[in-house]
Formats: C-alpha cells, structure tokens, sequence
C-alpha cells in the first residue's frame, strides 16, 4: 500500500512536471510572437488626433502609415482599429464605397480574433450600418444594427449606452422608412439607459431629436415642440449653438412651424441653421442641402417664388459634389424646382434641368423621364393638429 502510494506520488510529480514545462513552452511561444506595438500607437493616435481637429488629410496619411506598421508587424487586433478609424474617417468626407471596403475588413479581423460576442465587432457592425443607412441600403443596415444591439444586450450593463447609440441609430433609420412606433419604442428603451447616467450626455440629446422628429411626423406638434426648445436651451447653455447638431434641431423646429404655417416664427430658426453650416467646415452636405431646400418650401408657401428658387439651387448645388451618395436626394429636390419653374412659366430653365436628371440617369442605365411624366409637386397643407 505504501509502494502504490510512493508510485502515485511519482506519477503526480512528473504530471506536474509535464503541466510545467507545457506552461513554460506555451508562454515563451506568446512571448516569442508577441510584437512590439509602441510605433504603431505613437501614429494611429496622432491620427486620431488630426481627425478630431478635423483635418481629414493629415488623419488619412497617418491611418495609412499605421496600416502599413501594423501589417509588417503582424498587429493584427491594431490593423483593425486602424482600418476602423480609416472608415470612419471615409464616411465623414462622403466615400462611402471606400469606407464600406475598410470597414469590412477590420470586420473580418475582429470576428477571427475576438470571436462573435465582443465590444468591438459590435462597433463595426454599427459603423458598417451607418455606411449602407447613408448609401440607401436599408435593410442591410437594419440588420447591422440588429446585429450590434444583440450584441451589446449580450455583454450586459456594462454596455448600456452603447446600446443605446445603437437604439438611436436603428430609429434613424426606422424614421426613413416610416417605421414610426418601432422607432419609439426604440427611442423610449434608449432614453431610460441613457438617462441613468445625465439628462445632457450625447445619447439622450441625440434620442430626444429623434424622438421629436418622430412626434412632428405623427402630428403631435405641441409636444415635439416642447422637445425641440428643450434641447435648444441645452444646447445654449452647453455653448454648443455653433455646431451641426445644433443647426438641426433648428432646422427641424423650424419644419414644425412651417407645418403649422407659423411663417414668421420659423424664418428665423431656419436662417440661424443654414448660417451654422455656412460657417462650419462639416461634410454634413445631405442636412444642410435639406435646410436650403425647406428654407425654399419656406418662400415657395408665402408666394416668394424668386427667393424660393435661390434656396433650391443652393440645396442642389451642395449635394453636386457627390450626386452619386446622394443621388434619391438630389433627383427629389431637383423635380421640387423643376415644378417651381413650371408653376412660374419658366419652361426653359425646367426643361435644362432635366436635361441635366436624365444625363445623370442614363449614366445609371435609367430611363429618361419627360415634362410630362414629372412626379407632381408635393404640396403640404398646414394643420394645427396635435394627435
């Protein structure tokens, strides 16, 4: 009995010995692969710093030099961040099939290294959304956003408002296609998270202009109302009136009373809005070519069809610098002038104008349209309805 036990002590031992050196060869294995990855942090952080400046140029050349050092290095988990902010930075100067290329890739990496249910792949299922949401591919961007809510439900509390982002992102989305109760329902789930940590932080503002978006779409004008005037006293006492978030809240209320026919109260919210984004170096061309455009709504409903005309082209002439990521938004406000000339008896300048759609249709394979087969001028007629 003594024997057998010395034996197993024996066995135990060389056991422990073998658990050793495997541990031992195993760390030596990661260390030995582990790479240096100080170079890399040193340029993707003064990358991340020239795009928070907004100098996008500067940003691009230093992504690109990180890229390249995480590539030679086999930083794989840094290439991906890299490829990340690379993307995001592509969104914001309006290439979004480049954005869509990188972004993917970082995917690829983050899921072989990180696995199905992390932080990470979450964001770049929402960042991969915001590509398709401003490319018009809706339901690919639905589903992104699915995907990155169940992830952040997944990891628990930690996540919250993260989560909430998203929810706010997906509502965005929801508003487009008048999915509005889901929307609210989404926008609802995520001021309760979001609100658990301030009333003025990013996320419940951002929730809180959709939602009041959301209200004026239903008709309930006093209380998107009150929503809207809210965020503009935030906003002011945050010293944030210069900015594009700002801008639009003012050009949304400015919509609210435009539907109310409260001409003199919105004159001014949406002059202040196109005069921000006059002055901000922003690549937030679709709002402010939409501001331009609701400013000439504005004019064309009080009978001031010559201003009305100015606004329209200047809407039109901010989306020219990308007709292809904001080719829906272009051909619709184009017909809005196109039917505002033919209401004037301005033939000619409506016939060039086509000219110009169906060039741009034919280059899509499109079929031209003719006077004749325009879409009808959408006219809104005023309501004080308060659902």
């Amino acid at each position: 009995m003594i024997g057998l036990t010395i034996n197993m002590i024996k066995i135990n031992k060389q056991i422990l010995y073998i658990y050793y050196f495997i541990i031992i060869f195993i760390s030596s294995i990661n260390y030995s692969y582990a790479s240096d990855n100080s170079k890399w942090l040193s340029i993707n952080k003064k990358g991340m710093q020239e795009y928070k400046e907004r100098d996008f140029i500067n940003a691009e050349k230093y992504y690109l030099k990180a890229i390249t050092e995480a590539r030679k290095s086999n930083l794989g988990p840094e290439l991906s961040a890299t490829l990340n902010n690379l993307g995001l930075l592509k969104i914001e100067v309006l290439q979004f099939k480049e954005a869509e290329v990188l972004i993917n890739e970082s995917l690829k990496i983050r899921l072989q290294y990180y696995g199905l249910n992390h932080r990470y792949v979450a964001q770049s299922y929402n960042n991969l959304a915001r590509v398709y949401e401003s490319s018009f591919k809706i339901n690919e961007s639905i589903d992104l956003y699915i995907k990155a809510i169940e992830i952040y439900e997944n990891l628990g509390d930690r996540y919250n408002m993260l989560l909430a982002r998203t929810l706010v992102n997906l509502s965005t989305v929801q508003l487009k296609i008048q999915e509005l109760d889901i929307a609210q329902m989404n926008l609802i789930r995520a001021l309760a998270l979001s609100n658990k940590y301030s009333e003025d932080n990013s996320v419940s503002l951002s929730a809180m202009q959709n939602l009041a978006a959301l209200l004026t779409q239903k008709g309930n004008f006093v209380e998107a109302e009150e929503i809207y005037l809210n965020l503009i006293k935030i906003g002011k006492n945050n010293n944030k009136e210069n900015s594009v978030s700002f801008a639009r809240v003012l050009n949304n209320l400015a919509v609210l009373y435009k539907k109310q026919c409260k001409y003199d109260l919105a004159y001014p919210y949406i002059s202040k809005a196109i005069n921000i984004w006059k002055n901000l170096s922003s690549s937030d061309y679709s709002n402010f070519a939409a501001a331009f455009h609701n400013q000439g709504e504005l004019y064309k409903a009080q009978g001031k069809y010559i201003l009305a005309i100015e606004s329209f082209k200047n809407g039109i002439g901010l989306l020219d610098i990308s007709i292809d990521d904001f080719y829906e938004q272009y051909i619709e406000q184009s017909y809005s002038l196109i039917n505002l000339y033919l209401k004037m008896g301005k033939k000619e300048e409506s016939k060039n104008l086509l000219d110009i759609i169906n060039n741009i249709r034919s280059d899509r394979g499109e079929t031209n349209i003719t006077l004749e087969n325009l879409p009808d001028e959408i006219y809104e007629e005023c309501s004080s309805s308060n659902i």
